[in-house]
């Protein structure tokens, strides 16, 4: 388990999770940090160390990497940390401010670097 860089904030927030092979589900997040999240993959489709590409809110994708799972909660870490406006908006749960946020032509190079 990789040590927590950031502090977590508790959240509703909604997605979808794409996994290297093609599958995609929805996710219900249970918290949020800058530099990862937990959700709940009571499926499984996650195993340690696969990267999957998060849809948060209406922004994404964000790459991240499985980095622990206990039972059905599973903690993800982003590869490249949320900017601080889009983590402070989806923090405070305004999903469209962030969505708005995150569609901002100076966010687009952030969510380029994100899918290599």
């Amino acid at each position: 388990m990789h040590a927590r860089r950031s502090q977590r904030v508790p959240t509703s927030a909604t997605g979808s999770c794409r996994s290297a092979r093609g599958m995609q589900w929805d996710i219900r997040l249970e918290d949020l940090s800058s530099g990862g999240c937990r959700v709940e993959d009571s499926r499984g489709a996650m195993a340690l160390g696969e990267y999957v590409r998060l849809f948060i809110a209406g922004t994404g994708p964000h790459m991240a990497e499985v980095a622990w799972r206990q039972g059905s909660r599973v903690g993800l870490e982003f590869q490249t940390p949320l900017p601080d406006r889009i983590f402070a908006l989806l923090a405070e749960e305004r999903w469209e401010e962030a969505s708005r946020a995150f569609a901002d032509p100076r966010h687009r190079g952030y969510a380029r670097r994100s899918c290599l």
